[in-house]
């Protein structure tokens, strides 16, 4: 269903759209992978159509990332790191705060050695 100009689905599209650029890949190489026809992903990433949770969350497995990287500010906030790092740190958050302290304290250790 098409909808008028939205701010949200605007970003999400712009997100999907850098992504996939990041990674090199055209859009009907992620139209194929998030099994959409293009004309369906064209109008996810110029914002013109709302999708569901299903559709976004398969876009997001083709495109390597975590749904939060699509539908929230976590782009934003990760956007000076490479891509490949994103996956890590959202996986870092999923840990007790325990297990994150001995992470980060191995982490900044082998910094330290470069």
């Amino acid at each position: 269903m098409a909808v008028k100009y939205d701010p949200v689905l605007a970003s999400i599209g712009s997100r999907i759209v850098k992504r996939r650029e990041e990674l090199g890949m055209s859009a009907s190489e992620l139209a194929i992978r998030a099994d959409l026809t293009s004309s369906t992903l064209s109008l996810y990433e110029s914002g013109q159509r709302a999708m569901g949770v299903d559709k976004l969350h398969r876009i997001a497995v083709a495109l390597k990332v975590p749904l939060s990287y699509l539908q929230s500010e976590e782009l934003d906030e990760f956007s000076a790191f490479p891509p490949e790092a994103i996956p890590v740190m959202e996986k870092l958050k999923g840990l007790t705060p325990e297990k994150q302290r001995m992470i980060i304290k191995m982490f900044s250790a082998q910094l330290a050695t470069l």
